[in-house]
């Protein structure tokens, strides 16, 4: 009987202690998600800007370069975009953002803002683009700051808290 306590304790304080480290490990690809898509946002708005590249096509050649865990709802938009079905682009990409970045770390926040800068963009003349496409990326600046100083305590606590509730929950099944 104390042998069957003894292993469950131990089972207890392991799953506690790795729903701890997901979490932090969550937090860390969130952060590296949002860098991502950082660097595809600069990419598009170089297309623009400089390669004088219609919105559909930028997101096109940026689908065909890029591998990661973008890629998919790169495409998605892309395909969706060249079909001519009728849909805006705000719909195309409001659906690719839905059912496309669940592989992603990105949080509803970050999907909910990534939406919004879909609505926006893609009615829009070039100059209006560009300030659309360099407001987004100064409110991803301002999120990865925000989440870098907060991460290395948030990692520490998510895995403490893990340890801890492991034990207690033990010590309160004993």
């Amino acid at each position: 009987m104390q042998i069957t306590k003894v292993v469950g304790c131990i089972l207890i304080i392991l799953s506690s202690t790795l729903m701890g480290f997901y979490c932090s490990n969550e937090l860390k690809s969130r952060i590296n998600d949002i860098k991502e898509l950082r660097k595809l946002i600069v990419l598009l708005r170089g297309d623009i800007r400089y390669g004088n590249t219609p919105l559909p096509e930028a997101i096109c050649s940026i689908a065909r370069r890029h591998e990661g865990s973008f890629k998919s709802f790169l495409t998605k938009v892309s395909d969706r975009l060249s079909e001519h079905s009728g849909n805006t682009f705000s719909q195309v990409w409001k659906e690719a953002v839905e059912t496309d970045l669940h592989q992603t770390s990105l949080n509803k926040k970050d999907k909910s803002s990534l939406i919004q800068f879909g609505d926006s963009l893609g009615y829009l003349d070039k100059e209006m683009q560009m300030n659309t496409l360099e407001l987004f990326l100064t409110q991803l600046e301002d999120e990865i700051t925000e989440l870098s100083k907060t991460a290395k305590e948030k990692s520490y606590l998510y895995n403490t808290l893990g340890i801890m509730a492991g034990i207690f929950i033990s010590i309160i099944l004993i």
